[in-house]
């Protein structure tokens, strides 16, 4: 996917036309529908009675939503191809949930069972987790190409939507930052457990998407992303970190100027 990204750039550039107009842009954007995050990584199973390190994966790991605000930057033609960057400020939320800890063969993680309020175990027992609320804060450095079609004419006569122009691009984000409540050397017993802490992330996104533009400095798209990114270490997971994947449809909106 990212060579396909980077070829249709590299044609984006070959393309660029003389008649070039720079916009700076004020750039918001809000997740839609439900999302999904995978998050895979080294995890102790204990079903031998003693711990051994297990590839491990939560599937469908909810997210309450991804919001972004930043600057944005164009310089495109009035029709034809050009370029958008990008240096946005993102928060990531994921809700209180149960986290099923599956191995590769299908199986689930063997934890230790304890009793409310003993610090000793009582038995093994399948690796759900109650795991609380945490929350991502991330940098984006997005690098894009745009194509800019002809303006429409007279869609909705003297209103801000009279003329629109539609348009499509292709982009990749370079992404930085925190997961918050990440606090990984306690169990699900601990209390301290997923309330505090903050562990880095790295990782990038690679996105596609359509809009329009109307009034001359009004755009609105819609955008769909895949997310890869990759923390420190987080809660149970051991400590060469974990992995998280989910793939994000957003609504953006930008006041160019």
């Amino acid at each position: 996917m990212l060579k396909i990204l980077l070829a249709s750039l590299l044609f984006i550039a070959s393309q660029v036309q003389a008649e070039m107009t720079l916009k700076h842009g004020f750039y918001l954007s809000s997740s839609v529908g439900s999302l999904k995050a995978d998050i895979s990584g080294k995890h102790n199973d204990y079903s031998t009675g003693a711990a051994i390190s297990k590839n491990a994966t939560v599937h469908d790991g909810k997210i309450s939503n991804a919001r972004s605000f930043g600057y944005n930057l164009r310089y495109a033609p009035k029709v034809g191809f050009g370029y958008e960057v990008g240096l946005y400020f993102t928060k990531i939320k994921m809700p209180t949930q149960n986290a099923a800890l599956m191995t590769d063969d299908g199986g689930y993680i063997q934890t230790y069972e304890f009793e409310k309020g003993n610090p000793v175990p009582i038995g093994l027992k399948d690796a759900v987790i109650d795991s609380p609320s945490s929350y991502m804060s991330t940098t984006d450095l997005y690098l894009g190409g745009l194509y800019n079609f002809k303006v429409i004419d007279k869609v909705m006569p003297d209103t801000i939507f009279d003329k629109i122009m539609p348009y499509v691009g292709l982009g990749y984000a370079k992404v930085k930052g925190d997961w918050y409540k990440s606090y990984f050397s306690g169990i699900p017993n601990d209390p301290a457990y997923g309330t505090k802490g903050k562990t880095s992330i790295d990782g990038h996104y690679l996105s596609a998407k359509a809009g329009i533009n109307f009034n001359e400095n009004y755009n609105v798209e819609i955008e769909h992303a895949k997310h890869k990114f990759h923390a420190d270490a987080f809660r149970s997971f051991d400590i060469n970190g974990s992995d998280a994947e989910f793939s994000r449809t957003s609504i953006n909106f930008i006041y160019t100027f």
